[in-house]
């Protein structure tokens, strides 16, 4: 039965009440893969908020974990003085990530679909794996904007446009609820563009500034009804995130309403002590980030705990803000249902975790996230061909996965089902053979291995270069990787001698279809006038090689970049929405991107019709009707994604030069012809004025219909007749008739 939260929270000492602020590891809790009641009676006696990281941490199959969590929830409910369950949670970046977990495509990956019923689609199915075993809270989504491609996060984002990441969050952040799961978005605020693309690094932007920008997904995310949200490691205007009261209380709660729980990222409290040097020690840590509206701790228990009884009792902390806390907190557990259902059963848990529950959906997801960058013909592969396969990420399965999945335990069946390009391939097409060529880093073997693969390539009829780089699974032991957290870089053109292999693998004369795999955009225009054609396949997942398959066979990717990718690391930055005084070009270099934001080809061919505005004038607080019919002119089927821009010629503060406003992705079969129809609000033409206001203001808006931010396809125009002042801004809705 739910309790009621004041009256519970009257019955809680003030030991009780921290330790729902607290989190402990679930490898505390465990011997010899059981719970253990006597460890639990030394660690959490007064019960505990949150248990962490179950599934990594404990390597336990699904059922086992399942076990171990309902032990711990009927020892919570029995031998603590209040019985109130924990939050056990686990991470759900791109899928449970414990033993037997499936693994579907990366963040960036699902961005590049333009896509959010699949994004949903997806999340559900990582929710049914979580909630299997017992956790009823995730990190995730990442609502950051990647916008620095040396970060190394950049692969956990959506990429670097806000209405983009803002209709994807609130499409993740709705599957998950779907399958009974609390999301937490992160990382507040401003994690995603960090200085010099170093991880925890301050933000290049304001906090104002990011009003308009890095803030909207975090805003669609409260709004899809996200019950909590976790500070970020970096300042922002100086006062580190998990100070932030402003940010924290003023603007999240007060300003957007947001009435769940804030948390912690891992030790971040006591960084403010450590690392960024605003208190004295960690008693002073805790007191100025519960202050600030910090509500819980991750991933245990180190600020908190008795050093918030000593500081309530020495009089540094009101108590007040303690039972502010701890009142959210058991607030977001009832609304969670963990009163009345807090454990799952293990006799039913394995169902989920059956390959064929997940693969098809992970399959179809990685194939519509992949991006064709250039095609000079060859593709797609008839299937007739002698292909020879190269490079480092050709046959292995790690490489295919993102940071924060599940791949790290011995066994052959610890983590997904990893179908490789070269096994996929191998089933469909002929493969003269196989060269690894080089390693993604640099190696002694790596002239050797470049001969060899070479030699191959030229008895083939096709080489298929499958080169990139390697997330960093696990972020406290893996150093093999490229990217991922605290995996940044300086330069972003293919790590270690991969160039030298796609060098030399194209001067065989042999047509090279370089395949991209990897979390982070890479700057490589000389890869792209070497290839005959390239691929973004990302960090597509366990179904990652049979997607690539596919798309190299015919099937049409459809996917287009959600961010926009460099030349160089000189270049930077170069997202899209840059003001016009940004945009000017380099001494011997153009300061361009080398394919746009939005960018994508496609094995079939479209034709647009005339751009129509329903109505030329709306008020401030009105909408209006724009449609464009769009037409597959090609004998095949194909997808699109229909991109509708907005430009404010003169305005009160400095705007972009174009921002993306809707967006509709089709799948056109041969000679269909379809009329995209987008719902355009005013709030989402409007801005953040001097004063911090979302205003829409008066005056002419250019309109833009394309296929990327650079490519454009019809315009018209709109006119706002007076000003308005809307709760956010907004993402047009489409349909299609």
């Amino acid at each position: 039965m739910q309790p009621d939260v004041d009256t519970l929270l009257e019955r809680l000492s003030l030991t009780e009440k921290v330790a729902q602020l607290g989190s402990v590891r679930i490898g505390t809790l465990l011997e010899d893969g059981s719970f253990s009641p006597v460890r639990a009676r030394e660690a959490i006696p007064d019960g505990v908020g949150r248990v962490t990281r179950v599934g990594r941490e404990s390597g336990l199959d699904p059922p086992a974990l399942a076990r171990a969590v309902a032990d711990l929830q009927a020892f919570l409910r029995t031998e603590t003085p209040q019985g109130v369950p924990a939050f056990v949670r686990e991470e759900g970046l791109c899928g449970y990530a414990g033993r037997r977990g499936a693994t579907v495509p990366q963040p960036i990956g699902v961005a590049s679909s333009w896509d959010p019923a699949l994004a949903r689609d997806l999340a559900r199915a990582v929710a049914t794996q979580l909630r299997a075993v017992g956790c009823r809270l995730t990190l995730a989504p990442v609502a950051d904007l990647g916008v620095d491609p040396r970060w190394g996060r950049t692969e956990e984002t959506f990429g670097e446009d806000p209405a983009l990441a803002s209709r994807l969050t609130a499409a993740v952040v709705a599957g998950l609820r779907d399958g009974g799961v609390d999301p937490t978005l992160k990382h507040f605020a401003g994690h995603g563009r960090p200085a010099g693309g170093r991880n925890r690094a301050a933000p290049t932007a304001s906090l104002s500034e990011m009003r308009d920008a890095d803030l909207r997904p975090f805003r669609a995310g409260v709004a899809a009804g996200a019950p909590s949200v976790m500070a970020a490691y970096n300042a922002v205007d100086g006062v580190p995130c998990h100070a932030n009261e402003r940010l924290l209380t003023d603007l999240l709660r007060e300003e957007w309403g947001f009435a769940g729980t804030v948390v912690s990222d891992g030790r971040g409290i006591e960084q403010l002590a450590e690392e960024h040097g605003v208190v004295p020690d960690r008693r002073a840590a805790g007191v100025a980030a519960l202050s600030a509206g910090v509500d819980v701790e991750l991933p245990e228990t180190e600020c908190f705990g008795d050093r918030l009884v000593t500081a309530v009792e020495r009089g540094e902390l009101p108590e007040s803000l303690v039972d502010r806390a701890v009142g959210r907190h058991l607030r977001q557990k009832v609304a969670a249902g963990l009163f009345d259902d807090p454990a799952p059963d293990p006799d039913a848990a394995a169902e989920a975790f059956g390959r064929d529950a997940v693969h098809a959906l992970a399959r179809r997801a990685a194939r519509r996230s992949q991006v064709l960058l250039a095609n000079d013909g060859v593709l797609p592969l008839s299937g007739d061909e002698s292909v020879a396969v190269v490079g480092p990420n050709a046959d292995a399965p790690r490489a295919l996965l993102g940071n924060y999945s599940y791949a790290g335990a011995e066994g052959a069946d610890a983590g997904p089902d990893v179908t490789t390009p070269l096994a996929a391939l191998r089933e469909r097409v002929d493969v003269a053979g196989h060269a690894r060529g080089c390693g993604v880093r640099p190696s002694p073997d790596d002239e050797r291995g470049i001969e060899r693969a070479a030699a191959l390539a030229a008895d083939a009829e096709v080489a298929v270069a499958v080169v990139g780089g390697r997330s960093g699974i696990d972020v406290e032991r893996d150093s093999s990787g490229t990217a991922g957290e605290a995996l940044d870089r300086a330069t972003l053109g293919l790590p270690g001698r991969q160039a030298t292999l796609v060098e030399r693998v194209a001067a065989t004369g042999t047509p090279v279809v370089a395949v991209l795999v990897g979390g982070r955009p890479f700057a490589v225009p000389d890869l792209t006038e070497t290839a005959a054609a390239t691929v973004a396949a990302w960090l597509p997942g366990q179904a990652g090689g049979e997607a690539v398959a596919d798309v190299l066979l015919g099937a049409d990717p459809g996917g287009r970049l959600p961010v926009s990718l460099p030349r160089t690391a000189g270049h930077l930055p170069v997202d899209y929405r840059q003001p016009p005084l940004s945009r000017g070009g380099y001494v011997f270099h153009d300061g361009g991107p080398l394919f746009p934001f939005g960018h994508g080809e496609s094995y079939a061919a479209f034709a647009y019709g005339e751009v129509s505005v329903a109505t030329g004038e709306m008020a401030g607080d009105g909408r209006t009707t724009v449609s464009v019919p769009v037409e597959n002119v090609a004998d095949r089927p194909g997808s699109e994604v229909v991109q509708l821009y907005a430009r404010d010629p003169v305005s009160s503060v400095v705007r972009p030069e174009r921002e993306l406003v809707g967006f509709r992705r089709l799948d056109l079969g041969a000679g269909e012809r379809r009329t995209v129809r987008f719902d355009l609000p005013a709030a989402a033409l409007g801005c953040h004025d001097a004063d911090g206001r979302l205003t829409v203001e008066p005056g002419r808006f250019d309109l833009a219909v394309g296929r990327s931010a650079a490519d454009t396809r019809g315009t018209a125009t709109v006119e706002v007749t007076d000003p308005g002042f809307p709760d956010r801004r907004l993402v047009a809705e489409s349909d299609v008739e």
